[in-house]
């Protein structure tokens, strides 16, 4: 325990995209483990992303032959996924007969070992999503691989302002101030994304226009 603990910790130490996570050993059969991630607990949004990501847990265990063996020697994983300022948004207790539940649950097995795959796969499961703003996230696909595609439905009433071509470079902006998109992209960034799309389609689904981004416009 206490060395996946030490390994997991230096591994940590040396990623951008973990950097924030911990692990520790408590007692004689849980580690805790703390993921860090780009969230703030105080965005509405938060939950739901939080969500998907404990979605995409059983999945990461599964795939690490050290974490398999150590649940099969009865070690239980207190999971807590924390924002950005390290304040705990959820905590889980992984142990054989959680992942056992979620084998048999209906959730669609992930079709790539590919984390981000994996990590969409179980978001789109939760979509689609309400904004406060009325637009709604329909889809998010990986398209290549340094690619992501956001769709997103806008209501009725601003259909014909987000058709004028006057209004792109206006919604580019305002997508690239938001704190949180800012955040996730740097970290999609540390994976390997280089680009990110947004598709704007109406409540009929027809495409009114895409909005490019590269890595570094954030």
């Amino acid at each position: 325990m206490h060395e996946f603990a030490n390994a997991f910790n230096q591994t940590a130490s040396m990623s951008p995209t973990q950097s924030g996570s911990h692990a520790e050993v408590e007692g004689l059969d849980i580690i805790k483990l703390d993921l860090a991630t780009a969230l703030d607990i105080n965005d509405p949004s938060s939950s739901s992303t939080s969500s998907f990501l404990e979605k995409s847990l059983p999945s990461m265990f599964q795939n690490d032959e050290t974490m398999m063996d150590l649940i099969n020697e009865a070690v239980k994983f207190k999971v807590n996924i924390t924002d950005i300022n390290g304040r705990i948004i959820t905590t889980l207790m992984i142990d054989k007969a959680y992942l056992d539940k979620q084998n048999k649950s209906s959730f669609k097995s992930p079709t790539s070992n590919d984390p981000i795959t994996m990590a969409l796969d179980a978001l789109n499961s939760n979509l689609p999503m309400n904004n406060a703003d009325g637009t709604r996230l329909m889809k998010i696909e990986k398209l290549g691989s340094n690619t992501l595609e956001y769709t997103m439905e806008v209501p009725n009433d601003v259909k014909d302002i987000i058709s004028s071509p006057n209004a792109v470079p206006l919604v580019k902006e305002s997508i690239i101030q938001d704190p949180s998109t800012k955040a996730t992209i740097l970290r999609m960034r540390g994976l390997g994304i280089q680009k990110v799309n947004y598709k704007l389609v109406d409540t009929e689904g027809k495409k009114l226009t895409t909005i490019e981004f590269n890595a570094s416009d954030f």
